[in-house]
């Protein structure tokens, strides 16, 4: 147990390492983009069924699960690549520089040159963004921010975190990314995908489930002064928007930033708040690097911690 422990830790380090010094590795090598891949292939060949929906969604799960934990069983020869492997992988199942970087970049942009922002917000958004204003460009940028908190880094390293101490922390972490591009990819209401992506876009809500509940208190603690605001907002409106989940960690950051958050035509979150405009998103990365960083914090003490237990119980 000692060594599994601390190979987790030492792979999630090293994941760290390459989201924050390298980004994004190119896309012909990125594991998401070959899951990807994999989905548009199937989609490609199913019908449009509840039945070929949960299919696809089972197939899509286990090979990128197996292929995961078979790249890096054959890594296993030579010393200190099965480590390397691992954190590929895990790394590519969060974003952090590039969420972080994206939204900072669209959110100069909205002052800059606002029609050029709007056609850069679908690398965020799925609205529509013709008609937005600046106000309403930059609290998509805050919204989009703030729910990819969740999805694109808290989430995976929840599972990871979780499957850890059994030796399944990438294999865990695979599955959820798998299921979060299949409900990106398929999870639309559609006369195509509605049945077809039912079950990956339900099994995407089961997965955020508590990673978004736990959202807010990481974001409550990265504003102290604002932490009685960001709870009350989230328990007040996170049924506000359509998603189970994504309310939680928006409206708690609506609440720690005391603005009024909109999607025109679907929700509006901290109603009272004042209107957004671009000064708000450079506080909103403010607030949520201190929520990834205390993310990263919470996760490295965590997997300390367990490496400690394991030592301590001689297992």
């Amino acid at each position: 147990m000692i060594p599994m422990i601390q190979e987790s830790l030492t792979v999630f380090l090293l994941a760290i390492a390459f989201d924050i010094l390298l980004g994004e590795p190119p896309a012909k090598l990125h594991p998401v983009v070959w899951i990807g891949k994999l989905i548009a292939f199937l989609r490609a060949r199913a019908g449009p069924s509840r039945v070929q929906g949960i299919a696809l969604a089972l197939t899509v799960i286990s090979s990128s699960v197996l292929a995961g934990h078979f790249l890096v069983y054959a890594a296993g020869p030579v010393p200190f690549l099965p480590l390397l492997v691992g954190a590929y992988l895990l790394k590519s199942t969060f974003a952090i520089r590039c969420l972080l970087e994206v939204s900072c970049d669209i959110g100069k942009m909205i002052d800059q040159d606002i029609d050029e922002a709007k056609k850069m917000l679908p690398a965020l958004v799925g609205r529509d963004t013709a008609p937005l204003t600046r106000a309403q460009a930059a609290s998509a940028v805050i919204e989009s921010l703030s729910e990819n908190y969740v999805d694109s880094i808290l989430s995976p390293i929840f599972y990871y975190l979780a499957f850890a101490p059994v030796g399944l922390g990438l294999e865990a972490a695979l599955a959820f990314k798998a299921i979060s591009t299949m409900d990106s990819m398929l999870g639309y209401k559609t006369r195509g995908l509605l049945e077809l992506g039912y079950a990956g876009a339900r099994l995407d809500d089961l997965a955020n489930f508590i990673p978004a509940r736990l959202s807010i208190i990481l974001i409550a603690l990265a504003r102290p002064a604002r932490a009685s605001a960001a709870l009350r907002s989230a328990f007040q409106y996170h049924n506000a928007t359509p998603s189970p989940n994504s309310g939680w960690p928006m409206a708690a950051c609506a609440g720690a930033l005391g603005i009024r958050l909109e999607k025109p035509g679907y929700y509006v979150l901290l109603v009272n708040g004042k209107e957004p405009d671009t000064l708000d998103v450079p506080r909103a990365l403010r607030l949520m690097q201190a929520a990834i960083a205390l993310t990263l914090a919470a996760a490295l003490m965590i997997l300390f911690y367990w490496a400690l237990i394991s030592g301590s119980s001689g297992l």
